[in-house]
């Protein structure tokens, strides 16, 4: 995809997200990827990140800059690990730049619950995996749902939002509260 391209779908997907009060931050390579993440975390008072295993396996210069910079992390050994933690970090399969969705189809229930159960959920994206529209994005969705023994996928938007309760909105009644997304151009 031409570089022109790709920034037009990344500026949709950040504008998409910009009403919700999603922060998004599309940044160069892994080792800046770490420093936004350190930085955020400080930011927002957690005294670590509790990472998916699927990240740490795809990216593990991520993780050696995010050691580098002394930021603790710990891959869930559990689903309870997560609950409640302040700081989870997740790996989607892919952004929907209409809408400004990430698809999320983690391989394990215990990395699932990274992006259930944590208050904050920041979402790690590939800049080459950003569609324009859920229409590419239902190929990968299939190519989920194809797998052997299926798999757990969701199209996620922002923030747990429910207004159910008393008729007026809450944030992280049925996930986090707040959800970061980082575009990165080159995860290693």
């Amino acid at each position: 995809m031409k570089e022109e391209r790709v920034d037009e779908l990344v500026a949709e997907f950040a504008a998409r997200l910009q009403p919700l009060t999603v922060r998004v931050e599309r940044v160069p390579d892994s080792g800046r990827a770490a420093a936004v993440l350190s930085e955020f975390a400080k930011e927002i008072g957690a005294p670590g990140l509790v990472v998916v295993a699927e990240l740490t396996k795809t990216a593990p210069n991520l993780m050696a800059a995010l050691e580098a910079s002394e930021t603790m992390w710990l891959n869930p050994v559990d689903v309870a690990a997560s609950r409640d933690a302040p700081l989870g970090i997740s790996l989607a399969v892919l952004g929907v730049a209409e809408t400004g969705s990430v698809l999320m189809a983690e391989p394990t229930l215990t990395d699932r619950a990274v992006g259930m159960l944590t208050k904050t959920n920041v979402v790690i994206v590939r800049t080459e995996t950003m569609v324009p529209t859920l229409d590419e994005a239902a190929v990968a969705l299939k190519a989920v749902a194809m797998q052997p023994n299926g798999g757990y996928a969701a199209l996620v938007t922002g923030p747990s939002r429910t207004a159910d309760i008393e008729l007026s909105l809450s944030l992280g009644v049925q996930g986090p509260e707040r959800v970061m997304i980082v575009v990165v151009d080159a995860l290693t």
